[in-house]
């Protein structure tokens, strides 16, 4: 049996090592790349000793200046560039260290409010026999209870009101002259008809009765607005009753421990939800910045292709290639060492191109297992699955899964069904002793079942996304 907050630190673990692993990818093909233009600029070099040696001067100094032309040119905005990573990497470093703030932030704020839930979990039954003894809280309880029948009743039979009124009124409504007069407020002093208009409406509810029908219509319109009105007031005066014994609970709780531990709790859980929003923001930044690195690193960015096109547009002239076939055709000593070099250098920008090409492929789907895994733990967090009584009864979700989905061998989608089918809440003092309510909320929160609670609102714990599942419209 794992405990949610064991699980959701396995869950960052190996998101942090996603993390890591994409950053030494992205390292890598910068590298890469920067290696290609370094390539190119030393066949520049090559091609200009080439021309040295093989043209006459006049050409050959035209190659020459041509091809430094390229590689100053191309150098510089290649240094631009170093400085723009620099400071997308300090970006980055700054994030994260926030992030590993916040998330420090958070276990200290989750350990403070689990300390909190221990010690009203060890009160439960001293708790319990000082309410079960209190006069005041037992008329405060049977109030409750009372005005909780009530609402039930009240709600039942405006449902029920409602449902004959579905029923019942389909014989007026599918009448379209019933349906027609009714709206026109015929009857009433809504109606305003004159002469001509007002003639014929009397003659057609003459036809079809309308004079009998028309307030047994009424009554059976009136009769579920009303009553769903008396609901809702009766229900409204439950909470109340509620909002008072849980009070009354609360203050009982806090006789007995020297302090608030519900409202200890609630502000814990308070500030770990403000967290988990920053967390969110940040996480938003970080990716953003990732993925700018990410186009650098491949070197999609505008500069690095100012860059090689500068280069390459030295290197394609057609003074060079009819150079490098002569040097091939006619070799020399002189020259031949020249050619190999050359021939070299290009076996190597195509190795590197062909590693870059693989290692983009990689970093995609690096970047799409990331971005599930981070979906995972955000909504893990969410739906307060790390709450305090949150359990997880198959230890795959540390291991197996998790590494399954680390891989890419699952989606999120399938590792969070798993995820649901496995959370459970692990048993209760304050259950047991009949204290409802009082994880990650306040100790009563209102009655099971019911359609309100305390002024803590929350009183299981639970989802603060209001489902088990991903959020409405998420996909993976």
């Amino acid at each position: 049996m794992l405990s949610g907050r064991q699980t959701l630190g396995s869950i960052e673990q190996a998101l942090a090592d996603l993390r890591r692993e994409e950053s030494e990818l992205n390292h890598r093909i910068e590298r890469a790349t920067r290696s290609i233009s370094d390539l190119h600029a030393e066949q520049g070099e090559a091609f200009r000793a080439l021309a040295r040696f093989r043209l006459e001067t006049g050409k050959a100094s035209d190659i020459d200046n041509r091809l430094e032309g390229a590689s100053k040119g191309a150098r510089q905005l290649l240094e631009t560039r170093a400085k723009d990573i620099a400071a997308l990497n300090e970006r980055l470093r700054v994030k994260e260290a926030k992030r590993a703030e916040l998330q420090r932030d958070r276990e200290k704020l989750a350990d403070e409010r689990d300390a909190a839930e221990d010690q009203l979990e060890d009160l439960a039954g001293k708790l319990g026999e000082k309410l079960a003894a209190d006069s005041a809280y037992q008329a405060l309880k049977q109030a409750a209870e009372t005005a909780r029948t009530m609402a039930d009743a009240a709600r039942a039979k405006a449902t029920t009101a409602a449902n004959d009124q579905a029923e019942k009124g389909k014989a007026y409504e599918n009448d379209p002259l019933f349906v027609y007069l009714w709206q026109r407020g015929f009857g009433t002093s809504a109606y305003t008809s004159t002469g001509l208009i007002r003639s014929l409406d009397r003659w057609v509810a003459r036809v079809i009765g309308f004079d009998a029908a028309r307030p047994n219509y009424a009554m059976l319109t009136q009769i579920p607005e009303r009553l769903a009105g008396h609901a809702t007031r009766v229900e409204a005066e439950a909470v109340e009753q509620a909002a008072r014994l849980e009070q009354a609970q609360r203050r009982a709780a806090a006789d007995l421990a020297g302090q608030d531990l519900n409202a200890v709790i609630e502000q814990k859980a308070a500030a770990m939800a403000a967290q988990d929003r920053a967390l969110e923001e940040l996480e938003k930044g970080i990716a953003e910045v990732s993925a700018e690195l990410q186009r650098y690193a491949s070197g999609e960015d505008d500069t690095y292709r100012a860059a090689e096109a500068k280069l390459a547009e030295a290197l394609q002239g057609t003074d060079l290639t009819d150079l490098f076939r002569a040097a091939l055709d006619t070799p020399s000593p002189e020259d031949e060492k020249i050619v190999r070099k050359l021939q070299d250098l290009e076996a190597q920008v195509a190795d590197l191109a062909r590693e870059v090409r693989q290692d983009k492929e990689l970093q995609r789907d690096l970047s799409r297992r990331r971005e599930e895994l981070t979906k995972v733990a955000g909504q893990f967090r969410e739906s307060g699955y790390d709450d305090w009584d949150s359990t997880f009864k198959d230890d795959n979700l540390t291991t197996v899964l998790l590494g399954e989905l680390v891989k890419g061998a699952i989606t999120g989608a399938d590792y969070w069904a798993r995820a649901k089918r496995s959370h459970s809440r692990k048993p209760s003092n304050r259950r047991q002793a009949g204290l409802p309510g009082g994880f990650g909320g306040g100790l009563g929160g209102g009655f099971p079942g019911g359609f309100g609670g305390g002024p803590s609102g929350n009183s299981g714990g639970g989802n603060r996304s209001g489902g088990d599942g991903f959020r409405t419209g998420e996909t993976f």
